[in-house]
């Protein structure tokens, strides 16, 4: 007989075994998909990350302390049921037991809380590692944007352009320091070997002397020049270039450029498109320089006999400068590299037509610093078209 006594409240220990875990699993299921559900929204729709602690805390709070006071509340009301006439030593008891279950309810409502808050902000703890391991060699990595809708993502987004633009500005820099380095140790190198032959058979050859010299001038020449435009490019981007904004006009100093060019060139058509009294605020210097530059870059791709015409205008809005050639033109694939540092097209434009690839970047930058735009248009055995747009002040 006791052993079947045995067995039964063994089977009904188990029973109510099955039935604690089995609640305890519901309960967990319950809060896996409240806070997944949560989760989902804040994913879904974006909310600040303070408003997103204090709802998860406030719902924690209402939560805890309601299924608290509904247990203790139960357990009241039924005693009282059942006890009408002993209110007061239990009210003493009830008092102790809601007070223990309440600061129990608080070390769960600290303890998750303190679990979500931490889950909450773990994207932060991840963008702050992440960052930590960007070094000057290494500019390739990005911070992950696949985060709920709120300030992180945003400031993810904004640091991963931030992370591109330097990434640019370094390649281009490592870029124009190697090419910088290159167009300066081909005159060194050109001088070197002249000195060097001068050392051996030039101090009693006149012609090897004469030669020597006349090299050594053009090359030295060459490297000032290279200098200059890389000291200028520089100044511009430390915004260190001296800029004296004045009125002057534009119609006399395309007029000026073309008297000048006609001296020095008589291989080629020089046109003249020019309006009248066009006036524009800017430094006159610069201006006659960007003005050079583009006649200069027409006269080595035009064909003895072509043609290269500059013209100048004005509208309602801005101040139109162009400058036209019949020359072979570009390929349209090299067009939005033209005014990069270093850059030239490949075999008829290249190192042998004079020049060092600086002069498109220096005219792009003059025209940058003097708030206007320039375009290009051109077609291969056609001709090519440089247009700037000033604003009219």
């Amino acid at each position: 007989m006791l052993r079947y006594f045995k067995m039964f409240f063994k089977s009904i220990a188990k029973s109510i075994l099955f039935l604690i875990k089995l609640l305890l699993a519901i309960l967990n299921g319950i809060f896996l998909v409240i806070f997944n559900s949560i989760g989902n929204f804040f994913k879904k729709f974006r909310f600040s990350i303070s408003f997103k602690i204090n709802l998860l805390y406030s719902i924690l709070y209402v939560t805890l302390f309601t299924v608290t006071y509904l247990i203790i509340g139960s357990f009241f009301i039924g005693y009282l049921k059942n006890n009408p006439y002993t209110h007061f030593p239990f009210l003493m008891s009830f008092s102790i037991i809601l007070l223990v279950c309440l600061i129990f309810s608080l070390v769960i409502f600290f303890i998750v809380g303190r679990h979500l808050v931490h889950r909450l902000l773990k994207p932060l703890d991840d963008m702050t590692t992440t960052v930590k391991n960007i070094t000057g060699t290494d500019l390739v990595t990005r911070l992950d944007t696949n985060m709920s809708q709120d300030e992180l993502k945003e400031l993810a987004i904004t640091f991963n352009q931030m992370m591109d633009r330097i990434e640019i500005f370094v390649e281009r820099q490592k870029q124009f320091a190697s090419d910088a380095s290159h167009e300066l140790r081909t005159p060194l190198s050109i001088i070197q070997g002249y000195t060097r032959m001068l050392e051996r058979w030039g101090k009693d050859d006149p012609q090897i002397l004469n030669e020597s010299i006349s090299s050594i001038t053009q090359e030295t020449a060459n490297m000032q020049s290279l200098l200059e435009k890389l000291l200028f490019l520089s100044r511009s981007d430390k915004n260190t270039l001296k800029v004296e904004m004045q009125s002057f006009s534009l119609s006399s100093l395309c007029e000026e450029i073309i008297k000048e060019t006609g001296f020095i060139d008589d291989e080629h058509e020089l046109i003249c498109k020019i309006t009248s009294q066009v006036d524009m605020i800017g430094d006159p210097f610069l201006i006659k320089e960007l003005i050079r530059i583009l006649v200069d870059n027409a006269l080595k791709y035009t064909p003895i006999g072509g043609q290269i015409i500059l013209s100048c205008g004005i509208t309602k809005e801005n101040i139109i400068l162009s400058i036209k050639d019949t020359g072979i033109g570009i390929p349209k694939e090299n067009i939005p590299y033209l005014f990069e540092r270093f850059y030239r097209v490949d075999e008829a434009r290249n190192k042998n037509t004079g020049g060092s690839g600086l002069g498109l970047a220096i005219a792009e930058r003059i025209v940058t610093t003097h708030s206007g735009k320039i375009f290009i248009t051109s077609q291969v055995g056609i001709g090519s078209e440089f247009i700037i747009f000033f604003n009219l002040k």
